[in-house]
């Protein structure tokens, strides 16, 4: 099995596994939406393979679901290839833990190879980026490699990753010797990531320095966020107030990187508040305020729904698997365990039945989307509120061809549900005044069940639509 190849659109390396999905895959998966039937199975997923990492960092979401467990190699190749016949064709591999803490991660890479699985993104702190892994990465193509590094000298990283600060300079010999035997290859682009807090923002051009110094392709400078449960100190998170600040480091950023410079920049710091100093920034600096994730002309913001309940998943290293990345966290939604249920049992089981329901409901509401509990038990606001998803702002919303043709399916179902609230409305006015005739008309809608089901798989005419 061979994955398909797609050229980088420019600024990015990984795209969440979207470049590799050629156009009748995406027509497959809007048929899916759509109708309101699950795919096959995903054609993304994040493997977060073991929960053991090698740092601590204190912004880590996920410290507080993290375990000592790893997928077995075993399990992780059976795993690897249901999901390679239902049609996965790339994965993140990141964390829960390192995944290159992973004690068998040579093997699954060769793996993962083997398959035509394409390793679209792989995020890691580079403690363990040893020489062998490095050679793979490069042999096997791997789209990326997002090096969480966070802070720009030893000190600064104790802080934030709570290690002994000599491990800093080792994650930069391992980046430098993946940099070199890579030498001139295109993949994979390599992007050194900085999070920025109150400490470490005012130091971000010599983060930029240190990105040039390695010969990085990119470099991420985003925000601390909160965590589940507000576990973050307040005091330490940007937000609104450092803007003035931090306005002449930024305009200084976007004056080293004009058109064409290749280190190439991305910034992620709107959420909290400081989009207004970036704008600022960028006007003093004279730079284009084009951004790097562009917004198709077809996309239109009522159809900005999730849709990762037909595209991707996310599988921790104890097995359980949840919608994404975003929602692993101590009460995010658990949709099954692969290593109880198998990937196919999850992906086509009663939780994930439910969520494409409540995504696909979202999805038509289209701008009047909301989450009344009565309609809504496991989509959470992070799936529905424009802006709140990084991931669908980031790789989806560029592709002018497919949110074309969803904004037609999509008005197609609109349209369809609107026709059967209308029936069900006119049903419960005559049942209303005729009460008799309602245990009749309870009866052929049970009846009718398993036709409408056929009908809405093997045509889309849905007559199940939920009021």
């Amino acid at each position: 099995m061979t994955a398909p190849q797609a050229t980088l659109r420019p600024h990015t390396g990984s795209s969440h596994g979207w470049a590799l999905v050629d156009a009748r895959r995406k027509d497959e998966l809007i048929r899916a939406i759509a109708i309101g039937r699950a795919t096959a199975g995903p054609l993304h997923a994040e493997l977060d393979l073991t929960d053991r990492c090698n740092v601590a960092c204190y912004f880590c979401n996920q410290q507080d679901t993290r375990t000592k467990l790893q997928i077995p190699l075993e399990r992780a190749v059976g795993l690897i290839d249901e999901m390679a016949e239902a049609g996965l064709a790339s994965v993140r591999l990141s964390g829960g833990g390192d995944p290159l803490h992973h004690r068998e991660i040579l093997a699954i890479l060769d793996h993962l190879h083997r398959r035509g699985v394409v390793v679209d993104n792989l995020t890691t702190n580079a403690v363990s980026l040893t020489p062998s892994v490095a050679r793979r990465l490069i042999d096997q193509e791997a789209r990326e490699v997002n090096v969480s590094l966070n802070t720009v000298d030893g000190a600064d990283y104790r802080r934030m990753m709570q290690v002994k600060p000599a491990l800093f300079d080792r994650v930069l010999d391992n980046v430098r010797h993946l940099l070199a035997v890579r030498g001139e290859r295109r993949l994979p682009i390599v992007t050194l990531q900085f999070l920025l807090d109150r400490r470490n923002a005012p130091r971000a051009l010599e983060m930029d320095d240190l990105a040039r110094e390695i010969g990085a392709d990119r470099i991420v400078l985003s925000a601390v966020q909160q965590i589940a449960d507000d576990r973050l100190s307040g005091s330490d998170l940007l937000d609104a107030g450092d803007a003035e600040r931090l306005l002449p480091v930024f305009t200084e950023i976007y004056r080293r990187h004009p058109p064409g410079e290749p280190l190439d920049l991305e910034l992620n710091l709107d959420v909290q508040g400081l989009g207004p100093m970036l704008a600022a920034a960028r006007r003093r600096a004279g730079a284009a305020p084009a951004s790097p994730f562009p917004i198709a002309p077809s996309f239109r913001a009522q159809d900005g729904g999730c849709f990762f309940a037909w595209y991707s998943t996310a599988i921790t290293g104890n097995g359980n698997v949840y919608p994404c990345c975003q929602l692993i966290r101590p009460k995010g939604p658990v949709m099954g365990n692969v290593l109880e249920q198998g990937a196919g049992g999850v992906w086509h089981g009663e939780r994930y039945e439910r969520l494409r329901h409540e995504m696909r409901e979202a999805l038509l509401d289209g701008a009047d989307r909301n989450l009344d509990p009565a309609r809504f038990e496991i989509l959470d606001p992070v799936c529905h509120t424009p802006g709140r998803c990084w991931l669908k702002t980031m790789y989806f919303q560029w592709d002018d061809a497919f949110y074309a043709r969803l904004h037609e399916a999509v008005e197609a179902a609109r349209t369809n549900r609107a026709r059967v609230r209308v029936a069900r409305g006119a049903a419960a006015a005559v049942t209303g005044r005729l009460p008799w005739l309602a245990p009749a008309v309870d009866r052929l809608r049970d009846a009718s069940r398993p036709l409408r089901v056929w009908l809405r798989h093997r045509f889309g005419l849905d007559l199940t639509e939920a009021s």
